[in-house]
């Protein structure tokens, strides 16, 4: 059953009444959302101003208003005073445990909320299982060090298992039923799909407000798709896209995104000291706020270290796999399946440079804008169309869930009746033999006395 949670302080209807005069937001704007199906004001801070603009009955100068009041609410102000930014960022963020005190030494006190955490390492590092044991432990009440939160898991390699993720939850307390309602899971091992998953997202968090966020792995479906020298722009242009979303929801929500990423061998000068690296290039390394290498050391211990962090010193931790998630005690190991992707090598390709005429280069630039701006309106149109599909998809979830709660109160109550037919029917079958054994009393009674001498 899915339960949306709605916060009252971030209400659609709430927001607009504060910041209709300040930004010069019209009152069509309130209908037009909530028809939408908007009713979070955070969704704003996350969608593009072309998506909102896709929206019915508003135009693209409220779109930018709308933009700009949510940035101004859930990011502050665009300038501002670093104690003042300081201070709201230390006010919000919240930290959750990994399962190893020694991992969450590392991170300063556990993973972040409002921040994108990525973890790389060659296969059978331990990178799934860091997912795993998180996507338990942010569930977990705040008293023991979780989040009490929802989760999102977007599996990219077929990796994710409900039965391991139950060991782990054995080993919080956490009861089956209760871990598997609140953790909802994607598999998305094709691009499309994860492109799908990622544009209906916005609809899903305002509805789960979960508090991590997983994708196992992030550059998997990208690797697959593009592996051409020649795509190589228009695979960082998508990956950009998408780890930006994932970004702006971080700090709109206040979620952890933890994401993991794939190594390939690296082949440059200074190879021997740095014998892997990172997919993806410079679009997830400038990305991620905290970047964790994972190495598989003796048997069942790996070692994570810091790889880059604004606030965090490179440090190492050790810790151990086991069946029930990650941890600081040695347990029974379990594997982990992760395929490492082979190598390819990128060949440098000469460009030819062709000289144009400088009015039809202009021309041609104008031409292409205005192209690019009409396919990054229908891109909008469409993203949000996959959107408002999510959003039905909770309403239905919700309507499904309590149709089961009234039929469930129904046979309840048909139970309930049922029993008081039975207790009031032995009542009467023991009522009725005490009657008749009274009636009898009463006539021997007399017939007794008769027979008594004078």
């Amino acid at each position: 059953m899915v339960t949306i949670k709605k916060n009252e302080e971030t209400a659609i209807e709430k927001f607009i009444k504060e910041k209709r005069n300040k930004y010069k937001i019209p009152k069509v704007a309130l209908s037009a959302l909530e028809s939408f199906g908007i009713y979070d004001a955070r969704v704003l801070s996350v969608l593009t101003e072309a998506e909102i603009a896709a929206i019915d009955n508003i135009s693209e100068k409220t779109a930018s208003s709308l933009v700009k009041a949510a940035d101004d609410t859930f990011r502050g102000p665009l300038f501002q005073k670093a104690a003042d930014q300081s201070e709201r960022l230390l006010r919000k963020r919240q930290f959750f445990t990994t399962g190893s005190e020694k991992f969450n030494t590392l991170l300063g006190g556990g993973m972040p909320t409002s921040a994108v955490v990525e973890i790389n390492g060659e296969y059978r590092t331990g990178k799934t299982q860091t997912c795993l044991t998180c996507a338990v432990t942010a569930q977990l009440p705040k008293e023991r060090g979780g989040l009490d939160r929802s989760v999102i898991y977007i599996d990219t390699e077929n990796s994710f298992n409900a039965n391991h993720l139950q060991k782990i939850g054995e080993r919080f307390g956490i009861p089956r039923e209760e871990l598997l309602d609140n953790l909802f899971v994607v598999q998305a091992e094709q691009l499309r799909y994860l492109s799908q998953a990622i544009d209906r997202l916005p609809g899903y968090v305002q509805a789960l407000d979960p508090g991590l966020i997983v994708v196992d792995s992030l550059m998997a479906p990208f690797r697959t798709e593009f592996h051409e020298l020649n795509e190589l722009a228009i695979r960082q242009k998508k990956i950009g896209k998408v780890i930006g979303l994932l970004k702006r929801i971080a700090i709109a929500f206040n979620t952890t995104i933890l994401f993991t990423n794939q190594v390939l061998a690296n082949i440059g000068f200074g190879s021997q000291y740095v014998p892997v690296k990172a997919t993806g290039g410079h679009v997830i390394a400038h990305a991620s706020d905290i970047r964790i290498f994972m190495k598989k050391l003796k048997g069942k211990q790996r070692r994570a270290q810091i790889q880059d962090c604004a606030w965090l010193p490179p440090d190492k931790a050790e810790f151990y796999i086991t069946d029930m998630g990650i941890s600081d005690k040695e347990e029974p190991a379990i594997y982990e399946e992760e395929e490492e992707e082979e190598e390819k090598k990128e060949k440098k390709g000469g460009k030819k440079e062709k000289k144009k005429d400088e009015k039809k280069e202009e021309e041609e630039e104008k031409a292409e804008e205005t192209k690019a701006s009409q396919k990054e309106k229908e891109e909008a149109k469409n993203r949000m169309s996959n959107v408002k599909d999510a959003i039905n998809e909770i309403k239905e979830l919700e309507e499904k869930g309590k149709e089961v709660k009234k039929e469930e109160e129904k046979t309840k109550k048909k139970g309930d009746k049922e029993k008081e037919k039975e207790k009031k029917a032995k009542n009467e079958e023991e009522i009725k033999p005490r009657e008749e054994e009274k009636s009898a009393e009463k006539k021997e009674g007399p017939r007794k006395k008769s027979k008594a001498p004078a």
